[in-house]
């Protein structure tokens, strides 16, 4: 099966920007799921598509049928390729996805690691590109962090804080800034949802995805 780089789910279409990731979380389903993401291979075998690859293939899904908004989210953080993912999102905005609206939500699901990876305020550069961020946060403990996403060794250090950074910028420009974290035994949904709150974000809960069929 040929890789989605663009790929429909629900209401959006999904952008396959990289399989690579700064962290190896314990909860994710990439592997046990074979890199199948109900029925799209999510697996870009090391070839990551360049933004004009991906305006093409966005021009033509909406031609097929229209989505509603356009998701950074595959089996890999988007921040690894920070520039491309702006590049999109300025094609976008000019008004160069053929007949792709230029206001369409754009939302970015990541793990917060951007401003480690790119060394700056990353949530800034997002301005006007950008409207939504879903950060994966998953604790208010800096020790379970660690446990839970288990980043390569140069962002343990300053990952956890770094993320609640990351996040207290992106509240300054986005429209919309959500922290989530996975139902998971163990998880203080008050203390979780009250660190949210006071970064300026909205908590989210979601379920294991692992409890769903992937197939």
């Amino acid at each position: 099966m040929e890789p989605a780089i663009v790929y429909r789910y629900g209401q959006g279409a999904y952008i396959n920007l990289t399989n690579r990731c700064p962290t190896a979380c314990a909860f994710c389903i990439k592997r046990r799921w074979e890199m199948d993401y109900r029925g799209s291979n999510l697996d870009l075998g090391g070839a990551e598509p360049s933004p004009a690859e991906i305006a093409a293939k966005l021009s033509s899904e909406y031609a097929a049928a229209p989505f509603r908004e356009m998701v950074f989210c595959g089996y890999g953080e988007p921040a690894m390729r920070f520039t491309e993912l702006k590049e999109v999102c300025r094609l976008l905005r000019a008004g160069s996805v053929a007949g792709v609206p230029r206001d369409l939500r754009v939302r970015l699901n990541t793990n917060g690691l951007a401003d480690l990876l790119t060394g700056r305020d990353a949530a800034a550069e997002l301005a006007g590109l950008v409207d939504s961020v879903h950060v994966s946060l998953n604790t208010p403990d800096p020790a379970a962090w660690l446990e839970m996403m288990r980043p390569a060794p140069q962002y343990a250090e300053k990952g956890f804080e770094s993320v609640l950074t990351f996040i207290r910028s992106a509240t300054a420009v986005m429209k919309e800034t959500v922290a989530t974290a996975v139902e998971k035994p163990g998880l203080d949904r008050e203390r979780f949802a009250a660190l949210a709150r006071e970064l300026g974000a909205e908590p989210r809960f979601r379920p294991m995805l692992e409890e769903e069929n992937g197939g």
